[in-house]
C-alpha cells in the first residue's frame, strides 16, 4: 500500500475520532440525567425529591448509613447516605442511587461499592500491571521488531 493511501487513512480515523469527541462533549448532558456534585452544592434545594446518582469517597461509616464525599468540576459537597448496609471501609468509594432528602441526605435505594477499601484500588492497579507486564514478556518472547522493515516476525525456535 502507497504511504500517501495510508496517510489519508489515518487522517480519516483520526478526523472520525475527534468527532466523536465533540458528539460526546455537545451531548453529555443528555447521556446522564443526574446531577453532579458541582450541581448538588450549588443549588441542593432544587433537586430535593429527584432521583441521583452521586460517586463519593465513604469518609464514616454507622450502623443506619455513611457518610460521602462527592467531588465534580473540583466542587465537593457531603452527603449522608441512609439506609444502606453495605460493606465499605472509609476510604472506599461507593455508587449511590436513590432519592434526595432535605438536609444533604440520600434515601439509598442502591449502594454499589466500587473499592471497599484504598487496599482494593492498589491491587486492581497491581493485579493489572502484573498481567500486562506477563503479557508483554510472553508477546516479546515470541515475536520480535523487524527494524529493517519495521514489521512483527515470529521468533523461531
Amino acid at each position: 500500500m502507497r504511504v500517501w493511501v495510508r496517510v489519508v487513512i489515518v487522517l480519516g480515523l483520526c478526523l472520525t475520532l475527534g468527532g466523536l469527541f465533540v458528539h460526546a462533549a455537545v451531548t453529555e448532558e443528555q447521556r446522564s440525567p443526574y446531577p453532579d456534585a458541582a450541581d448538588l452544592s450549588s443549588g441542593y434545594d432544587s433537586y430535593v425529591g429527584q432521583e441521583v446518582m452521586v460517586f463519593g469517597t465513604v469518609t464514616e461509616t454507622t450502623g443506619s448509613g455513611m457518610t460521602i464525599s462527592a467531588e465534580s468540576g473540583g466542587t465537593a459537597i457531603t452527603l449522608r447516605v441512609t439506609e444502606t448496609e453495605a460493606a465499605v471501609e472509609p476510604g472506599g468509594v461507593v455508587q449511590v442511587y436513590g432519592t434526595l432528602e432535605p438536609n444533604q441526605t440520600i434515601a439509598g435505594e442502591r449502594v454499589e461499592v466500587v473499592n471497599s477499601s484504598r487496599r482494593a484500588e492498589f491491587y486492581k492497579y497491581g493485579a493489572s500491571a502484573i498481567g500486562a507486564l506477563g503479557f508483554l514478556l510472553l508477546f516479546f518472547r515470541y515475536w520480535r521488531i523487524n527494524r529493517d522493515t519495521w514489521t512483527l516476525e515470529a521468533r523461531d525456535g
